[in-house]
This record gives structure tokens, sequence and C-alpha cells, in this order.
């Protein structure tokens, strides 16, 4: 068998452009990791059968595919437009309303009844992820009068954004854990949760799983302030971060999103949480064939912040290419870890340990030293796969966030646990009936993933008095 062709993640969303078995094959061939299925859109008739889908083709490809529930969570939204869009035009009056009317150029419905109370004369209000912005002029009983500041093409169902509302009501609402349960039912892997406040929005998705008896890896999405204030505790209760940046870079200054950014992803990095970067990573190639530099430059930089997963949107979900933009983010990716390889990956492990140094050596565990010590031994010896049997899939993903240049092959009897690996860099997973140092050589040589005399690096667990975890590494020829 052949590995991908990149070891960053690829999260590719579904849709109207992409739910077809010819394009979702294609996609995984090209390198999409995770399946996307965005709750916002469509019905649960249709997502029921997308996730059908997607299963049938990972098992005809012998390939994992994780599949990603978006929960919408409270977001306001723009309702139907007659045609499915309309062209806003600077100076022109707008009436945003909360009548049930067929949007068009004069008037704009927005599902939300309570919103002509969130806003108040001169505040600003940001449509289609802040391409098009409004300055409140009066506000009625239905109605907001708004003048156009910057104008744009608006179509339907795009969301909305006031930076200086408050919503008084909670992140995770009664619909999100309907769909929540529904994940449950049908096997999703995964689902990200919308518009994080604290880490009280991730505990009550995930009590509520628990009740449920489901399992599901849950992602919270980073995109109001109140979840930077709160980041280190959300991505405590969390199992992987999300950087929205299309809402993020709304709610707060657009020029500071790089920095945080950066900053956010090393945080997941240290403690060896998935880091998701999205929303407009190739979103010209929606239309275009080809993306702009800009957006290249955009996707590499946001590998060398350490990011584990790219995602793609609309690029996917409704452009013309969703193909192409799989394959191109692939390419971006593959580029990008050849030049961390040779010139990154000491000052990453360098940049790690200072970090440890104050926050994870006065209280590291046993898997923390031993991943430590394989990062030695890679820069020490020609190793060409890292082995590792996981029960949970903490090992590796605590060796994954030093973005080894060697595969990370987890072997895993549960494939939900190896689905959710689908989240970390540079980790593969296998399903297998045991986890024995026989049964993994038995598998990577039969796939043909290794020769005679190629040295590998194996993670054992050794019982020590009552407990079993990885504190073991074997470097041996095979």
């Amino acid at each position: 068998m052949k590995l991908p062709s990149q070891k960053t993640k690829i999260i590719a969303t579904l849709g109207p452009a992409s739910r077809k078995k010819k394009v979702v094959e294609a996609m995984i061939r090209a390198g999409m990791s995770v399946a996307r299925i965005n709750f916002a859109h469509g019905d649960l008739e249709q997502h029921a059968r997308t996730i059908e889908l997607v299963r049938s083709i990972s098992e005809k490809l012998n390939r994992p595919v994780a599949i990603l529930g978006d929960l919408p969570g409270v977001k306001i939204r723009v309702g139907e437009i007659a045609g499915g869009s309309v062209v806003l035009r600077r100076w022109q009056t707008v009436v945003l309303t909360t009548r049930d009317v067929l949007g068009n150029e004069g008037v704009i419905p927005v599902q939300f009844k309570d919103f002509p109370k969130l806003v108040s004369k001169g505040d600003i209000i940001y449509l289609s992820d802040g391409f098009i912005a409004l300055r409140v002029e009066e506000v009625k009983d239905t109605d907001v009068i708004c003048k156009v500041l910057v104008g744009g093409t608006l179509f339907s169902h795009k969301g909305i954004n006031i930076p200086k509302a408050r919503l008084a009501i909670e992140a995770v609402t009664e619909r999100d854990l309907k769909f929540t349960e529904f994940a449950i039912e049908h096997g999703v892997d995964a689902v990200g949760i919308s518009f994080v406040g604290s880490a009280y929005d991730v505990l009550k998705v995930r009590r509520f799983v628990e009740e449920k008896k489901g399992r599901l890896f849950l992602i919270a999405k980073i995109e109001r302030p109140d979840a930077v204030r709160n980041f280190d505790e959300i991505l405590n209760a969390a199992d992987g971060i999300m950087i929205a940046r299309g809402d993020l870079g709304v709610e707060m200054p657009i020029e500071k999103l790089p920095i945080l950014q950066k900053k956010l992803i090393k945080k997941a990095n240290l403690v060896g949480k998935p880091a998701i970067t999205a929303t407009q990573m190739l979103e010209s190639m929606t239309h275009e064939k080809l993306p702009t530099r800009a957006e290249v430059t955009d996707v590499a930089n946001a590998i060398l912040d350490g990011t584990d997963v790219l995602m793609l949107s609309e690029e996917t979900a409704v452009g013309k290419y969703p193909i192409d933009a799989v394959r191109m983010m692939a390419r971006i990716a593959r580029t990008t870890e050849a030049y961390m390889d040779s010139h990154w990956a000491s000052r990453i492990v360098e940049w790690k340990m200072s970090e440890w140094k104050g926050r994870v050596q006065r209280k590291g565990t046993i898997k923390d030293a031993i991943t430590r010590s394989i990062i030695e031994a890679l820069n020490s010896i020609d190793i060409k796969y890292i082995l590792t049997p996981t029960r949970t899939g903490e090992t590796a993903r605590l060796i994954a966030r030093f973005k080894p240049r060697q595969w990370i092959l987890a072997f895993v009897t549960d494939g939900w646990v190896g689905n959710t690996l689908m989240f970390s860099y540079g980790v593969y997973p296998f399903t297998v009936e045991e986890t024995s140092e026989e049964e993994i050589l038995r598998v990577i040589r039969g796939l043909g993933l290794v020769r005679e005399n190629d040295t590998v690096l194996l993670t054992k667990g050794t019982p020590i008095g009552k407990t079993v975890g990885t504190n073991t590494i074997r470097i041996f020829n095979v």
C-alpha cells in the first residue's frame, strides 16, 4: 500500500457539489482525511445518506476517513433570498427584518426573532463573514433599517455578526443536542461545537453524549472573543480545537487574527490535542481553477504554525472544483512539510522543550517523557516508521505534536479510536484484532511498507505494578 502524500490532514466539507460517489472517492484519493457535514444546511435524511456514502467508499478503498458533524450553534443567519442571492450596493438603504418575507435588494429576512433587540443606532452589522458591512440607522419593532457601508453579493442563509451584541442564551441549543443524538445514532466520529464561550459548553455536550452512551470526539470551535479569553479551560475540556477564522475575524480586530492563530495552535500542540485551521483557506477555488498566491501562502503558514488539520468549506461544498481544491491543498502541504523536515524540525523540538521547562516537566507523565525520548532518537538514527499500539490514541497524538518527518503508524483494536486519529498530523491508523508486536510486524510486512533491515521504533506498554501504559520504546531492524 501507499501512504498519503501529505501528513497534514485535510477536512473537506460535503455539499451539493461533492455529495456524489465519484467526487467523494476522488477527494479521498486526492488526500481528504475527514468528511465534514454541516448540520446548518440540509436535512437529516440527506445527512444519513451522506454518512452511508462516505463509509461505503472508505471501506471500498480501504482508507480510513473520519466523519465530522458540525453543530449549527446560536448563529444568526439571513433567510431565503429570491434567486438565492442579491447584490447590495454601497450607500443604499436595506431593511433587515424578522418578518416572514422573501429577501430582495431592499429587504433581507433574518432568522432570529429577537434580532432588533440586539442592535442600536450607529452599530455596525457584518454579513457573510464580514465581507458586507451595514450601519444601523433606525430600529423599529421588527425592522432594522441600515445603510450599506461595504457592498457585495449576499447569498441565502449567510451568517450575521454583531460584534457588540451579547446573546443571552446558551451556545449549545436543544437543536444542537438533537443533531448530537443523530450523530451518535449514525456513527459519526466527531462533532464541532459552534460558538463555544467556556468549558461549560463543551462539558454540556460531553455529558449528553455520556447519557446517550455514545462516543464522539469533541472539537471546540474558537470563533468568539469569550472563547479566546477562556481558551485554556476550553482546550482542557475538548478533544481538539478549530480556529474558525470567519466569525473570529469579525468578532475581534482582524489584524490580531494571524498572531492569535499562532498562539492557539501552539497551546494545542503543547498538550497534544489536534488543532484545525479553518475558513477561507482556498476560497477563490470556489469559482476558479487555481488559488491566489496569498491563499497558498496562508495554507503553508498554517502548517508552519503547527496545525494538524486544514479545512475546506465552500470550496468543496458548493465550489466548481472540489477535487482540485483537495488536490491543491495536498500539494501545498506536501511541499511545506518537506521544508519543515529539512529546516524546522529541530527548532520545533527546541521550542517545545523550552515551553515544557515551565509547564510540563514539573507535572510530567511517563508518556511525556517517552514521547520526548522518541524525538531525540529520531534525530540520532535513521528510522523509517514510528509504530504505536494505542488503546485511546493518546500516545500517537503526543508524538504527533512534534511533527516528526516519519509517519506514525497507530495500531488500534477500536475503529472509532482509529478514526479520531485522522485529526492528528502524520498519524495513519490501522484497525487490527490485537496490537502485539508480532501482529504489527505482520501487517506492515504484508502491506509492503517495510523492507528487510529497515529500522523502526516501536512504543510498548510494560506492566508496572497495577498499571499498564506506554512506557517503553524499542528500536530494531525488521
